[in-house]
């Protein structure tokens, strides 16, 4: 079954009886022999675009080589027979196109339960190559009274019956249509499924895998962090690290400086606020090992920088607490500031002290 891009539709094909549809069509021969990129067009305000295999045109003779020639030729489909005349330039053609329902189809189509076509979207069941043998598997694994839309929703994604048995064995039972092609769309794999479950994800939503799957969440991604202690992470969670690039290597880089155990929603703010290794390593080295990640965090939204930690210091001042040096930085204590204090002879001066000087105008 080929995949199509529908681009636009609409609901009515003015001059069209209630069996027969005319229109445009383009064709560019690929240089991969054997295939070409074909274009339907009715108007300015429907197109459909996909590739095709030039051994399901009935009729075709041209081989891209040579000056103009006429080409009359056919696609025959279940749904109708569209009847193609026109003329190519090398690998190019162009011409008119008239698609005469088959009425046969229509009547066993509606017997199956889906809903009678217009016969604009019957000419869709046939570009997309739509059977009544698809239409009898979906039934039968309860996917019963279907509109157009979803059926070919359905196929141009394909949403075959595997796909749909393979989920069911997997625990996902009668799943609406839009969960089926969304899980399609974003590459929602079986195999993907399955290995998450035997990792102990076995109660996931459709909207669960589809985010994991957009966001880039694969299984060696789960099962890294599941080596390094972190087990039954939240989908929301793994879908959260991903997006914020708490990256396995991220993980191990701190448990290497001694955070172990750090939740995930605590490695998220880390990597946001640019608590990175480089940061931890030049705290490390001013004595702050094993700060607390909310205390890091705050101390990079409030620019506590290795810098301002070691210019304090220099100054006498080496036993701040991560809360008093957030806490300077809020309020405007600056290390230049604390030296003009200095150098005016006041000496001895703890943070909080800094702090109420700094807050009533102290030393300006």
């Amino acid at each position: 079954m080929k995949s199509l891009i529908l681009v636009s539709f609409v609901i009515l094909f003015a001059g069209n009886s209630d069996d027969v549809l005319n229109g445009t069509w383009s064709m560019r021969l690929s240089h991969n022999a054997g295939e070409a990129q074909m274009t339907f067009r009715y108007r300015d305000s429907w197109n459909s675009s996909f590739s095709i295999a030039l051994s399901e045109l009935k009729g075709f003779q041209k081989t891209g080589q040579g000056s103009t020639t006429s080409e009359a030729f056919a696609i025959e489909r279940e749904a109708g027979d569209i009847s193609l005349k026109g003329e190519f330039d090398g690998r190019d053609g162009y011409g008119q196109f008239t698609f005469r329902r088959n009425d046969r189809f229509t009547h066993d189509l509606v017997a199956l339960g889906v809903s009678q076509p217009e016969i604009e979207e019957q000419f869709s069941l046939a570009l997309h190559d739509i059977g009544l043998e698809y239409v009898r598997e979906i039934n039968s694994l309860g996917y019963t009274h279907l509109a157009i839309d979803e059926l070919i929703s359905m196929a141009i994604h394909d949403v075959d019956p595997a796909y749909i048995r393979g989920l069911k064995d997997a625990g996902f039972t009668k799943l609406p249509v839009d969960d089926l092609v969304s899980m399609k769309i974003h590459d929602v794999t079986l195999e993907f499924v399955r290995e998450l479950r035997k990792l102990g994800y076995a109660a996931l939503t459709p909207d669960d895998l589809v985010s994991m799957c957009i966001h880039g969440a694969t299984t060696d991604y789960v099962r890294d962090l599941q080596n390094l202690g972190y087990r039954d992470i939240p989908p929301d969670d793994l879908v959260s690290m991903l997006i914020h690039e708490v990256t396995v290597d991220f993980v191990k880089n701190l448990r290497s400086l001694g955070y172990k155990d750090v939740p995930p929603d605590a490695m998220v703010s880390m990597s946001i606020h640019g608590v990175d290794n480089e940061f931890l390593r030049a705290l490390s080295s001013l004595g702050y090992d094993a700060v607390p990640p909310d205390d890091l965090v705050s101390m990079r939204i409030h620019s506590v920088t290795p810098e301002y930690i070691r210019g304090l210091k220099d100054l006498g001042m080496k036993h701040l607490s991560p809360d008093d040096l957030v806490s300077m930085s809020i309020h405007g204590v600056t290390v230049s500031w604390v030296k003009h204090l200095r150098d005016k002879g006041f000496e001895h001066l703890d943070a909080d002290r800094l702090v109420d000087m700094r807050i009533h105008g102290w030393g300006d």
